[in-house]
């Protein structure tokens, strides 16, 4: 993340796609030279790329550039960002751990740019040199920017923000408050067949937080499908104690499961 200028809050240049239609999935941060870049949150320097001047090529598609990828945890699973487009001089090396908020390196122009910017694009999973372009995967021609957080592809994460939350002063970052980390909970939804319900996509957050003996990781749709029935009857079965094919291990949360399940930052109705 880039450090706000003086004169207020960062502004996305581009977004989901470039002005022309082209995907781009990722943000685009106008920001002058040597603006400090910094760690979305605390991670492992999955790879770099350091060395290259701030000489832009427009166009030129796969053009050396200065890089970061940085591998965090967010929402209990392994995922990556990518910042592009560095001076060169980067603060990092591969392998290093960082804390949230440690400086990585500071803005450029390096690489495929046609000026200063800081490029940031965050996926599923983490990533290496060869795939750090992953989140660009089987995008469709007509595919609009994800409802849920996730890309129809299943790696990249859209907006970027998702993984975090700037805060003014300094160019500190904490952790992203989601809408779904807390919140009303209405237990008549989580039930099988309810579709589209804030309740469900609460549900199917707090278990994609939860470590499940061959767990999966659902899609945040609000839609109660079998799939989270599936990873509901797990949790109630392997952290509620219920026996396998009894009422209360059938996928569906009543009252009593949901108040364990979600915890006191909700509000089970």
């Amino acid at each position: 993340m880039a450090q706000p200028l003086p004169a207020g809050k960062l502004r996305v240049g581009t977004g989901w796609r470039y002005s022309k239609g082209g995907k781009h999935a990722a943000f685009d941060y106008p920001v002058v030279i040597g603006t400090p870049v910094f760690a979305v949150a605390s991670g492992v320097v999955l790879d770099c790329n350091d060395g290259v001047t701030n000489r832009p090529k427009p166009g030129v598609v796969g053009a050396p550039s200065n890089w970061v990828l940085l591998g965090i945890t967010h929402a209990g699973r392994k995922a990556s960002v990518l910042y592009q487009h560095l001076s060169p001089g980067i603060d990092v090396r591969k392998g290093q751990r960082v804390k949230a908020g440690q400086k990585l390196g500071e803005s450029g122009s390096s690489g495929n740019a046609t000026g200063p910017h800081l490029h940031l694009a965050a996926m599923w999973g983490h990533r290496n040199r060869a795939s750090r372009y992953d989140y660009l995967a089987n995008i469709g021609a007509k595919e609009g920017p994800p409802k849920d957080g996730t890309a129809a592809n299943e790696i990249c994460i859209f907006p970027p923000s998702v993984v975090f939350t700037p805060v003014q002063g300094g160019g500190r970052i904490q952790p992203q408050k989601t809408v779904l980390a807390a919140g009303d909970v209405f237990v008549a939804k989580l039930r099988f067949g309810t579709k589209d319900s804030d309740s469900v996509r609460r549900l199917q957050f707090v278990l994609n937080g939860i470590k499940l003996v061959n767990g999966k990781t659902l899609k945040v749709t609000g839609n109660y499908d079998i799939d989270t029935k599936n990873e509901a009857t797990k949790w109630q079965v392997q952290k509620d104690g219920c026996e396998p094919g009894t009422p209360a291990a059938d996928g569906n949360i009543g009252l009593k499961q949901a108040q364990k399940l979600f915890g006191p930052k909700y509000r089970i109705k």
